[in-house]
């Protein structure tokens, strides 16, 4: 009867229980290393992803207070001979009358008579319209929901409606403060003071920022007057207006 050679019997025995178990433990390494590169990467791309997110709506609501801010109208007078600002009432910080009827939120801002209004063929009414902003409760209990109040139908024959917007969760705290050439304040009544502020700014504290630095939205009041109308036009062309 034949037998194997010397040389071929470790050939024939195959992998020992000693270097399976070390296989074992060199690919249970590898594995962790991967998973823990790939789960780190995924936590990564989400997290930048949510930021990317947050910051698109605070750059969207930042960017929806500018427009109303810049299109600011002088206080209507309508007793005025001829009439001045007809679909425009006072800028007062607490109004005294408000075509916003809202009375569970907490009111942050004056009635905003704005021309911000998009006019297209969808839309029954003007560009000017009034805007108030709001802080109601949210969901978590913690924070608040920066509310924008819109109402277009500036001469309703009944109750004029109302639509809330929210734009912005997750927020602290938020104020408008007013400019009047020399310092800041945090009230205004054109009902005391016939002009509008200088300059505007919105305070803005957001949950989570890590600091309770408000952010900050300054905006020059340059309201647009048939005067100045005219007087950009004469600047623009040279021509005299008789």
């Amino acid at each position: 009867m034949m037998q194997s050679a010397p040389g071929n019997r470790r050939a024939d025995r195959g992998f020992t229980l000693l270097e399976v178990l070390i296989a074992t433990a060199i690919g249970a390494i590898v594995l962790i290393a991967i998973s823990g590169t790939y789960f780190g990467a995924l936590r990564l791309h989400n997290a930048t992803v949510e930021r990317v997110d947050t910051n698109l709506v605070l750059d969207r609501t930042l960017e929806i207070v500018r427009n109303d801010l810049e299109g600011l109208m002088l206080p209507g007078s309508p007793t005025a001979n001829p009439p001045v600002g007809t679909f425009s009432g006072q800028f007062q910080d607490t109004p005294t009358e408000s075509l916003t009827q809202d009375t569970t939120n907490v009111r942050v801002s004056p009635d905003f008579y704005t021309t911000s209004g998009t006019v297209d063929g969808w839309n029954q009414f003007s560009e000017v319209q009034v805007v108030a902003y709001f802080l109601a409760p949210s969901t978590d209990g913690n924070t608040k929901n920066l509310i924008r109040a819109v109402t277009r139908n500036l001469l309703p024959v009944q109750t004029p409606t109302t639509d809330e917007q929210v734009l912005l969760t997750g927020v602290i705290g938020a104020e408008f403060d007013y400019y009047d050439g020399t310092e800041w304040d945090n009230t205004w009544d054109t009902t005391q003071v016939q002009e509008l502020p200088v300059a505007i700014q919105f305070n803005l504290t957001l949950a989570g920022s890590g600091s309770n630095q408000p952010i900050q939205l300054v905006v020059p009041v340059l309201p647009i007057t048939k005067a100045s109308e005219t007087a950009d036009l004469q600047s623009a062309s040279g021509a005299t207006v008789q």
